[in-house]
């Protein structure tokens, strides 16, 4: 709430906030109203907080949290996402394929979760774009089997 209190501070205006997440299998409340809920009892205005409860990935909280925002009439063009470190450049990518050009601003992740974390990025980073990522593991492999074939000898033309 910081953040929100210097915006306040600086322009005059305090910002909306989006709070995004669905309700996982194991949680008892979504994680929009989760956040929402901490953010208002650590002094959030009441009446800039807004909860999106229906996503269950990073693609349709930036999509949904898009409807809000267009629904309220703010600028896509203004504002910035938060999220871990580690994800915010793939949250920002989804933020752009959305529609919201916009920039996020990473949390700290703890030290013991860092490995798994950017493992699982990585493997997410490759997923979103298959096609990509077969095309060039094709091409190394075509060049390696070109030079090992003329390394040993064998002439192709």
């Amino acid at each position: 709430m910081d953040f929100a209190a210097a915006q306040e501070k600086k322009t005059g205006q305090y910002p909306w906030l989006i709070f995004s997440g669905g309700q996982g299998g194991d949680e008892t409340i979504p994680e929009g109203v989760a956040m929402k809920q901490y953010a208002l009892a650590h002094g959030a205005h009441p009446d800039k907080c807004l909860a999106e409860k229906k996503s269950q990935n990073t693609y349709e909280n930036m999509a949904f949290s898009k409807k809000i925002l267009t629904r309220k009439q703010i600028d896509l063009n203004k504002g910035l996402f938060s999220t871990s470190d580690y994800h915010t450049f793939r949250a920002a990518g989804y933020a752009r394929y959305v529609g919201l050009h916009i920039d996020g601003i990473g949390a700290k992740t703890s030290n013991f979760f860092i490995p798994n974390a950017f493992l699982r990025e990585y493997i997410a980073l490759m997923a979103n774009h298959k096609k990509a990522h077969l095309i060039a593991i094709l091409l190394i492999l075509l060049v390696s089997a070109v030079n090992f074939l003329v390394g040993n000898g064998l002439q192709l033309f």
